[in-house]
């Protein structure tokens, strides 16, 4: 016999209510609607115990799973990141802290990821260390990381993809590519998925969120294919999040620093609000301040200390094409950060003041 299932009323995530309504469609069934329903000791009513119970369970991860598919629903990191990852958004768990300085190199080369280190607010060591290379008897404005630094070499020539923890902080890797023919090595480059910027040979890789971690793939139509003549070695920083804010950086004896900006815009662990900021920021705007809205997600996706309150956020606009940006508490130092950052992604014609 058919049974008209329109009339089955299973879409509640609470077991009772499951199991009253089987029970109630049941008993309007002519061939099996005399059982004992009723009884908690009888067959028919375990059995109906077993189905409300499977319903519930395949409802709630059904719901759990629905909820963590959109951006703004999302209850999960891991939601997130697979949003992220669909959507070509790189979203990042964890951040190092970092800063720009001005380094005056004397008598020997600065070799790439140079251990400087450093005393945390707190009194304990930390490592800080320089992506780019620096000439004997130069100067230059570096970037400096805190952290770790690691090596992976498990290229996968299948997929031409790497997959690395989320614990790195992406803006530190260095990709080097070997041929294992002739020894020589290059560094590709980085380009922004989002953005699809091609680079001016097929020398590059982008960066992805995936299931577990980061993916670094070449498998993208403008990139050279990688075969097992190369030899694939990724050189990054592992973050140790917020604890180095603001430390207190030494270098080596054969290094000075012109300028001394302090650390800043480590985290440990974005939470599920941060995170849905940063991805709506990248994702409806392309990183670009049209909207009021977009300065304050902007601002929250800066990544500078203090600034990952929304509460403490204020942005103006007046007509004369100036937007007021300010953040309670911010010191100058950060104050000019902000502005530096905000500055890039402000169309032509708009200027951005510190002020309320």
């Amino acid at each position: 016999m058919a049974y008209d299932l329109k009339k089955l009323n299973v879409a509640s995530l609470d077991f009772t209510d499951i199991k009253d309504s089987l029970i109630n469609f049941y008993k309007q069934q002519e061939d099996i609607g005399d059982l004992d329903y009723d009884n908690p000791a009888s067959a028919i009513n375990m059995l109906i115990n077993i189905l409300a119970t499977a319903t519930a369970y395949n409802g709630i991860y059904a719901q759990y799973g629905y909820l963590n598919s959109f951006s703004t629903t999302a209850t999960t990191l891991n939601g997130l990141l697979g949003i992220a990852s669909n959507s070509s958004i790189l979203l990042e768990p964890t951040k190092t802290a970092a800063c720009t300085r001005t380094l005056i190199i004397a008598g020997t080369t600065l070799e790439s990821y140079t251990a400087f280190t450093a005393i945390t607010t707190k009194g304990s060591q930390v490592y800080f260390y320089n992506k780019e290379s620096i000439d004997s008897n130069s100067s230059k404005s570096i970037k400096l990381y805190s952290g770790n630094v690691v090596v992976y070499t498990e290229y996968d020539y299948t997929t031409n993809s790497i997959e690395i923890p989320y614990t790195i902080d992406p803006e530190t890797i260095t990709f080097k590519v070997t041929d294992t023919n002739t020894n020589t090595t290059e560094t590709w480059t980085e380009v922004s998925n989002i953005s699809k910027i091609s680079s001016s040979n097929n020398k590059h890789y982008c960066v992805i969120n995936g299931n577990l971690g980061y993916i670094l793939t070449t498998n993208i139509p403008t990139a050279k294919n990688i075969t097992t003549q190369y030899k694939v070695t990724i050189t990054a920083i592992q973050s140790n999040g917020s604890s180095a804010n603001s430390a207190t950086i030494n270098a080596p004896s054969y290094v000075s620093f012109g300028t001394s900006e302090l650390p800043s815009g480590g985290y440990d662990l974005i939470s599920v609000a941060q995170a849905k900021t940063k991805l709506k920021f990248k994702a409806s705007s392309t990183e670009r301040c049209v909207t009021i809205a977009d300065y304050k997600n902007a601002i929250l996706n800066s990544g500078i200390s203090g600034t990952d309150d929304i509460t403490k956020i204020s942005v103006t606009s007046s007509l004369l094409g100036e937007v007021k940006v300010y953040v309670t508490g911010l010191g100058t130092s950060l104050q000019n950060q902000l502005l530096l950052y905000l500055s890039d992604k402000t169309p032509a014609g708009i200027s951005v003041k510190y002020s309320l």
